[in-house]
């Protein structure tokens, strides 16, 4: 053999092995597909970036309280129970239970309304204060006046449950204030709207006449209220995030 026809071999050879060695070393094609989700442990699919796509139909509807993503919606979940609007609508159903319910709930949004506008430094609250003020003392007035034409008792004070619920918010302040009094407002005002609306459907004429008048008033009180408690709800959960990234 020539020289030139064994350098030639000998390249030919170098090829070869070196085309052999990259075949041995590729993955086969089924391994470079494996499906990410056939991941066998939540490290292995945190890995292959899958993890967060298993979530239960619970966490994905947001139907289980306990899953709720936020401060806010946990805040937004302590509101009136079906209990709580089912004893409203009962109370509302007998003219001096309605009246006395009334009454009582129509002082303490007042009395609120007051700490509310002295302890409270949010624009909107304290407006919001105002017109609670004004409208549950002017509905107070009225309804007084008709009870007093039936021979019904109208309290003229708050009772020792509605005295503790103003001095427990009034021990309160900022954030803290803010959040706890528009939570309750929104709470209050539920199970309000239960109360009027079964008053609305009361025998006593004069009464359904009342709640009927007052009703639209107080829907929109809640709505309000509502729109305050995602406010402060929001502001406070800012608040608590951590000011350093890493700490994030």
């Amino acid at each position: 053999m020539s020289p030139l026809s064994t350098v030639t071999a000998a390249a030919l050879f170098a090829a070869a092995g070196v085309a052999g060695a990259q075949t041995a070393n590729q993955a086969p094609p089924t391994q470079m597909q494996t499906n990410p989700d056939a991941a066998s442990s939540p490290h292995q699919r945190q890995a292959t970036g899958t993890a967060g796509t298993e979530a239960s139909p619970t966490t994905a509807t947001g139907a289980n309280p306990s899953d709720a993503s936020s401060p806010h919606q946990h805040a937004a979940m302590k509101g009136a129970t079906q209990a709580d609007l089912d004893a409203a609508r009962t109370e509302g159903a007998t003219p001096a239970t309605f009246v006395k319910t009334a009454a009582q709930d129509g002082l303490t949004e007042v009395a609120l309304a007051k700490v509310a506008e002295t302890k409270s430094s949010n624009s909107d609250i304290k407006q919001f204060a105002q017109k609670m003020e004004h409208d549950h003392g002017q509905a107070n007035a009225q309804l007084m006046q008709i009870a007093k034409t039936k021979g019904l008792m109208v309290p003229a004070e708050l009772d020792a449950k509605h005295r503790a619920m103003v001095t427990a918010m009034s021990n309160k302040s900022g954030a803290d204030f803010d959040a706890a009094y528009s939570e309750h407002m929104a709470k209050a005002h539920a199970k309000a709207v239960a109360l009027f609306q079964a008053a609305a459907q009361s025998d006593d004429k004069d009464l359904a006449a009342f709640a009927n008048k007052t009703l639209p008033t107080l829907q929109e009180h809640q709505q309000m209220a509502n729109n305050l408690e995602r406010e402060s709800g929001s502001k406070r959960s800012a608040n608590a995030q951590p000011s350093n990234p890493r700490e994030r």
